[in-house]
């Protein structure tokens, strides 16, 4: 199909429609909806599509009150700006300085598992392992206070949230920079090895603005944790929601790493949408998109393209090719995504190794979810063994 018409398809299976297609958003705007695996990466990977055009172009606000960046984020940002800022964090990020954090993130497993087991059944596993493990790795990598976790995951919510208003984010995200100038202020009258403190030296040395510094804080602070506690509690729904599987899992915990990545294909932590602008005049599949559209990446149906992945909508857990886009592609490719498999795969291990009697306490149908983030997943994981 090739066109370039300005009325939104019919309502149905988008993916019948092809994989681009004309849609209208909440806030009334069209724009060109990419669902297939070859053109979202193609779309994630040219710098014709922009994401600093958004915002420039769209203001803040371009997806309604859900809007959670303020425009001036590392997420946010095109080249020559964006490479230089993430080059100075990349490194901490790298898979071969996670796989050195691995010993210390199983370390916090164990030890939050031991709670679990001295609690005893039933238990929420949101409480016991899902949220505190990430907020404990990200505090330990970023040098903050785990103290404050209360607090900054308040305004965390705000900014994740589909429902607070603009006015709202605003107040969370200055709340959390004065937080972190704070935060900064001590690093630099007491530097330690933690990120912030290398980031508060790449400043000295001018390699990124203060606002730069701040903004970076602002945005690994949350995004650190926020993902990845919903990324493990969404796979562990699923899988415990297959017993068979979670005991096989149980047999042969060397499975666990491919497991992981087919919970992650299925079951995204994050479900909105990449945004684009195009620059320039360009055919995606046999769509003409004019420069100045607006562009929407579907990773969550991109991973289930079945011309890509065999079975697309089975749960497969041993399945041995899966290029899957939970973390994106291209340039902005999940900064966190090494410590993100880390972590799911030290909880999922330390799970399936220490509690093979693991399962729901109470019915599927009555388990709480959030609703009105753009992270969404269970808010509580009542689980017995």
């Amino acid at each position: 199909m090739t066109t370039t018409q300005a009325t939104p398809p019919p309502a149905g299976d988008i993916r019948e429609v092809g994989p681009v297609a004309l849609v209208t958003i909440p806030t009334g705007q069209t724009a060109y909806l990419v669902t297939r695996y070859n053109e979202a990466v193609f779309v994630l990977s040219d710098p014709i599509f922009s994401r600093q055009e958004v915002f420039r172009t769209r203001g803040t606000n371009y997806t309604g009150p859900g809007a959670s960046s303020t425009g001036d984020m590392l997420l946010d940002m095109d080249p020559p700006q964006h490479t230089r800022i993430r080059g100075l964090v990349a490194k901490a990020f790298s898979r071969r300085r996670t796989e050195m954090m691995r010993p210390g993130i199983q370390q916090i497993v164990d030890e939050l598992l031991t709670g679990l087991a001295d609690h005893g059944p039933p238990a929420d596993l949101v409480d016991a392992l899902c949220l505190p493990l990430p907020i404990t790795v990200v505090c330990q990598l970023l040098g903050v206070s785990y103290d404050d976790r209360a607090w900054f995951q308040e305004r965390s919510l705000v900014l994740a949230s589909t429902a607070d208003t603009a006015e709202s984010k605003l107040n969370a995200v200055n709340e959390l920079r004065a937080y972190l100038t704070e935060i900064i202020a001590e690093k630099r009258k007491d530097p330690k090895e933690d990120l912030l403190s290398e980031l508060v030296s790449a400043r000295a040395e001018e390699r990124l603005t203060e606002e730069e510094l701040i903004n970076l804080g602002v945005l690994l602070l949350p995004a650190g944790y926020e993902t990845t506690a919903n990324q493990i509690c969404k796979s562990m729904h699923a899988l415990l929601l297959h017993p068979d599987e979670y005991s096989r899992l149980c047999a042969e915990p060397a499975g666990v790493p491919a497991a992981s990545e087919e919970l992650m294909r299925l079951y995204p932590s994050v479900l909105t949408p990449g945004f684009r602008v195009a620059t320039e005049d360009v055919t995606v599949g046999e769509v003409t998109i004019p420069a100045g559209s607006l562009v929407i990446v579907s990773d969550a149906l991109a991973n289930r393209d079945p011309e890509i992945f065999a079975r697309a909508e089975e749960m497969d857990l041993r399945r041995t090719k899966n290029p899957h886009l939970a973390f994106g592609h291209g340039l902005h490719f999940c900064l966190g995504a090494a410590l993100a498999r880390v972590e799911l795969e030290a909880a999922m291990t330390g799970l399936v190794t220490r509690f093979p009697g693991l399962r729901l306490a109470v019915d599927p149908e009555t388990i709480r979810w959030h609703t009105e983030r753009r992270f969404r997943g269970p808010s509580e994981l009542p689980v017995t063994w």
